[in-house]
């Protein structure tokens, strides 16, 4: 039996307790899960935005490589403002200007002179002793601007003043002129004048009352005897000066139709001595 040590290694292989040769080959490296792959190359714009041996100043805004240009300033862009855009700008200043200091005043200045106010000087002594010759009234429209817009919706609604307003009026026989008169009857009025004295007999008086005492100096006589009915939609007028030839009225020339009133006197505004609500 030979005296053999079973740990001993054969010539040129080592055993488990044994190091390698130092010409031994090195086998080759293990593939499996432990293998680590090669890192993948980076796209430029995936690089790190800095690395500890760059400063950050030296990094690159991708938003400055898009628009490397500054952005302008607003005075900047006025000044490089194309003379076609100045003129234009100047235009669209200079009709700003017209508008707001001429256009809208004088369309303002229209519309309260035809639809709700308007200034009338008086003419002549018909009217004595309530006006005189060149008293300055003011009128209202509001009355026949109210009619006018509910005739455009289909309306048959008259201007009709109250009784005893002073009212200014286009003369039927020629609207050329311009009268001022004060109202005395309306629309159904029984109105007789007789002995000097005018009567009106309505549903609310069939008894009759004289409207001469709310505005007539006392022992008036209104000459030219009448006896009439106000037709619809008119009006008796007559002025305040009932001395003979004083008034050239409805006892004379008729009915007044409501579509022939301007409007009524609302103030006296000159002379300023004698400024009074009328």
């Amino acid at each position: 039996m030979d005296n053999e040590n079973p740990n001993t290694a054969q010539p040129g292989s080592a055993g488990p307790n044994q190091a390698a040769q130092p010409n031994a080959t090195p086998p080759n490296p293990p593939v499996g899960p432990a293998a680590t792959p090669p890192p993948p190359a980076q796209h430029p714009l995936d690089a790190p935005a800095a690395t500890p041996n760059m400063s950050v100043d030296s990094v690159v805004n991708p938003a400055s490589q898009l628009n490397p240009m500054p952005v302008a300033q607003p005075q900047a862009v006025e000044q490089e403002q194309s003379p076609l855009g100045s003129l234009a700008s100047g235009f669209a200043s200079v009709l700003g200007a017209v508008f707001s200091w001429i256009i809208f005043p004088v369309a303002v200045v229209l519309i309260l002179h035809n639809f709700v106010f308007q200034a009338y000087h008086v003419l002549g002594t018909s009217m004595l002793p309530t006006l005189h010759d060149t008293d300055y009234l003011i009128v209202s429209k509001v009355g026949y601007t109210e009619a006018l817009v509910g005739r455009a919706f289909h309306k048959n609604d008259l201007y009709i003043p109250a009784r005893g307003e002073i009212i200014v009026f286009h003369y039927p026989k020629d609207p050329t002129k311009i009268f001022v008169k004060r109202v005395v009857g309306l629309p159904g009025d029984h109105i007789v004048i007789k002995n000097g004295t005018v009567t009106i007999y309505n549903t609310a008086h069939p008894n009759g009352f004289n409207p001469d005492v709310s505005y007539e100096p006392s022992g008036t006589e209104t000459l030219i005897d009448t006896d009439e009915v106000v037709q619809p939609g008119n009006l008796f007028v007559m002025g305040d000066n009932r001395t003979p030839g004083g008034s050239f009225d409805s006892r004379e020339w008729g009915e007044l139709p409501s579509s022939y009133i301007i409007g009524n006197a609302v103030l006296r505004l000159l002379p300023l001595d004698q400024v009074r609500i009328l």
